[in-house]
């Protein structure tokens, strides 16, 4: 059981995509936590409902609804209910996302295909649904990852659609300042979630070392504070701010470092 916090957010109405597990739940709890109506948008109905009773139960408004990112008309109900229950939409984080690793030579377009529609035009959907339903003053927060920054070996095609999302954010950007609405990207590391698990695997490929990783409360807090202030690119940890500067700086020694990964 948890507590609600000082209620910086009290009034808003919130929706957080892929919020059954992961850097969604921790989110919506955090949310409610500052006051805002909550809606759960994720596949998962047992797990929706479980957080729904939790949330309520410590005297949080929320609102689970089932949703399908890869299903345009599934977002645009999501979104209506959104409206039907709360009457607007102040912050929209765009979470959800699904993971593919393999080879590029070896990936299969259809498994592409199907992360893109998740991670992107998923994405892409909910922005468009939820932003005529958006006032002066509104926030969208899309998570990408450090890795579509730069990306790397055996999840080359999980990186570009993070690429794709940071596109979709900084042109969103400017196309909607003059409504003052703010668009954040958040770029986490590696999180102790259960996202690797539940990734899509061109064969049974080893990713390789991975840093141990920090908690998705930890990510979350990111994005509750871009809740509050707005702002542009969010990053959580110093480490992931310099692992994406350093790639830049030194794309070539950055492809040499990870040869060595590549080949595990």
């Amino acid at each position: 059981m948890w507590t609600m916090t000082s209620e910086t957010l009290k009034g808003k109405v919130a929706i957080v995509t892929g919020a059954s597990s992961g850097i969604g739940r921790a989110t919506a709890k955090l949310l409610a936590g500052r006051g805002a109506a909550v809606v759960l948008a994720a596949r998962n109905e047992e797990k929706l409902g479980a957080l729904e009773k939790e949330i309520s139960a410590s005297g949080g408004r929320t609102l689970a609804v089932k949703t399908d990112m890869a299903d345009e008309s599934s977002i645009r109900k999501m979104v209506e209910r959104t409206i039907a229950g709360f009457g607007a939409i102040d912050i929209l984080v765009n979470n959800a996302g699904v993971g593919l690793s393999g080879r590029i030579a070896e990936l299969r377009s259809e498994d592409l295909r199907y992360v893109f529609e998740v991670n992107v035009i998923g994405a892409l959907n909910c922005i468009q649904a939820a932003l005529p339903h958006m006032n002066r003053g509104g926030r969208i927060i899309n998570v990408s990852s450090v890795i579509g920054k730069r990306a790397i070996p055996k999840v080359g095609g999980y990186c570009a659609t993070k690429f794709a999302l940071n596109a979709i954010s900084d042109a969103l950007r400017v196309e909607i300042s003059d409504r003052n609405i703010t668009v954040t990207t958040v770029y986490p590391g590696t999180t102790r979630t259960a996202f690797r698990e539940n990734s899509r695997r061109t064969k049974d490929e080893k990713r390789g070392w991975r840093p141990g990783g920090v908690e998705p409360e930890k990510v979350a807090e990111k994005i509750i504070r871009a809740a509050e202030r707005g702002g542009r690119d969010v990053y959580v940890t110093l480490m992931d701010r310099i692992f994406v500067a350093g790639t830049m700086l030194m794309p070539g020694i950055t492809d040499l470092a990870l040869r060595a990964w590549a080949r595990d």
